[in-house]
């Protein structure tokens, strides 16, 4: 990888350069734009490294959904209980996904389409004003937004949407002792990242059952 070779040859290149009296009186002059060179480098690397493993957990969930999700199992395909046709759990039609990262609202489409009609918003703000324009059956709010946060979303959406409008919060990290307060903040329930069909389908049917 070329960031790496960076990584492993740049500060060895700007030493040889800077001895070297004939090149030394043609660089940039500063020891801040030299420290900004020799960070470039694991900057990029490191950027790049999260974008890998951003591609890599989409492709992993993708697979694993495909390999495990089959029409033939009642609790896959909602067929038993509260669901119904292709997989779609009874009274939810409309979804709106709010994850203010590409990855996981690639994988909420990938998942969902096929089965809900599904809208995407990039922060709090964004779902409000969608909500405003539109009804949903089912919000999957994401906790950790810039902008607008999932819990100060929450907070203002629940008057201005229907009390039936389910809100199940996003996370990758543990709820905990948090729990109780976010429920009454108006979460329906949490589900973890990254999102899986199965685990959405199994807590609507749940509540749709305890309803």
């Amino acid at each position: 990888m070329k960031a790496e070779l960076l990584v492993d040859h740049l500060p060895l290149i700007i030493k040889v350069l800077e001895s070297s009296p004939d090149l030394c009186h043609s660089l940039p002059a500063g020891e801040k734009l030299r420290e900004a060179l020799l960070a470039a480098p694991e900057i990029m690397l490191s950027n790049l490294k999260v974008v890998q493993k951003k591609i890599n957990l989409l492709s992993a969930s993708l697979v694993h959904q495909t390999n495990n999700f089959s029409t033939n199992d009642p609790e896959a395909d909602g067929s038993s209980g509260a669901g119904g046709a292709s997989g779609r759990t009874a009274a939810i039609k409309t979804i709106l996904l709010v994850d203010d990262e590409v990855v996981h609202r690639d994988i909420g489409e990938r998942l969902l389409s096929p089965v809900y009609e599904v809208d995407f918003a990039k922060n709090g703000l964004e779902a409000i004003t969608m909500c405003e324009q539109k009804h949903y059956d089912l919000i999957l709010m994401d906790l950790h937004m810039p902008k607008m946060n999932g819990e100060q979303a929450t907070v203002a959406l629940r008057p201005r949407i229907s009390n039936q409008t389910i809100i199940f919060g996003l996370t990758s990290l543990p709820i905990g002792v948090n729990r109780s307060g976010l429920l009454a903040m108006g979460f329906t329930d949490f589900l973890e990242k990254p999102l899986s069909l199965k685990s959405l389908q199994k807590l609507l049917r749940t509540h749709s059952l305890n309803a």
